[in-house]
């Protein structure tokens, strides 16, 4: 949370105007996801960037300790144009929650060295598993979550039609059919016993869709899905009973989800982004 996204997350235009002012600024412009910007297997970067200030109980910058004019003069002279693009909402800046020691900061955060490593991340709501894989650094807000881990082979496991399948059973949904994904229902996944080898084979269908992905992001990986789910079922083993039920199931639940979408579009309505 920044507590105002009108002052710490800004488009390419904004963000090259301010390196230009002044080449400090680059060093705190990170790349910024939004919710939307997340989808199934890959990130669609959305060019928007946050302005990263830790807040002085996470890095100690040269304001840090000292008292509140002094401390903006520092930051001032640190960061001039990041300071001038501020100043127009200062009001605001400073009545918001969400700050750190001063209120050109942003709030206090464990996990920013997370967010600069691998990572399986994924919007807080969706309608079918979208799971994407990030080694990129990229930075993200509340409508967001993510996972560290190195473990690619992991986001194929979460974007199968049995995880797909069991999260539906034990998550509640939204209009249209989407899917809230909490943390307290994400946990109750069971991850399977899978050997080096069977990982690594995920893996390698992992690396082939995010492949054709970036080629073309309208590429049919229908095939590549298909082998994928059929690898889930055997290292959860299930039975071709088991499996029916399952993929009964997703196609039902597909079609319901496209119809309450289509009706929920015609009515102009649709998840919060």
């Amino acid at each position: 949370l920044t507590g105002l996204n009108e002052a710490f997350v800004v488009d390419r235009a904004t963000r090259d105007r301010l390196i230009a002012e002044h080449p400090s600024s680059e060093e705190i412009l990170k790349p910024f996801l939004r919710g939307r910007d997340v989808k199934r297997w890959q990130v669609n970067f959305g060019e928007q960037y946050l302005i990263k200030i830790e807040s002085s109980e996470n890095k100690n910058h040269p304001w840090s300790g000292k008292p509140d004019k002094e401390a903006e003069k520092a930051f001032a002279q640190t960061y001039p144009s990041i300071h001038a693009h501020f100043e127009p909402m200062r009001e605001a800046l400073i009545k918001r929650y969400d700050q750190g020691k001063y209120f050109w900061e942003l709030r206090s955060c464990d996990y920013w060295k997370a967010f600069q490593e691998p990572k399986i991340i994924y919007p807080d709501i969706y309608e079918h598993q979208s799971f994407a894989w990030d080694a990129s650094g990229f930075y993200s807000g509340n409508t967001t979550y993510f996972i560290p881990t190195n473990e690619m082979w992991l986001v194929a496991l979460l974007n199968s039609s049995l995880i797909e399948w069991f999260y539906s059973q034990i998550s509640n949904k939204v209009r249209g059919g989407y899917m809230r994904a909490f943390s307290d229902y994400m946990r109750q996944i069971p991850i399977p016993p899978a050997t080096p080898q069977q990982q690594k084979e995920i893996e390698t269908l992992v690396t082939r869709i995010l492949t054709a992905k970036k080629a073309n992001p309208a590429a049919d990986i229908h095939k590549l899905e298909r082998e994928i789910d059929e690898r889930v079922y055997k290292l959860y083993g299930l039975k071709a009973e088991e499996v029916k039920i399952v993929e009964s199931a997703s196609s039902s639940a597909k079609a319901t989800a496209d119809t309450s979408r289509k009706a929920t579009q015609t009515k102009g309505g649709g998840p919060d982004e």
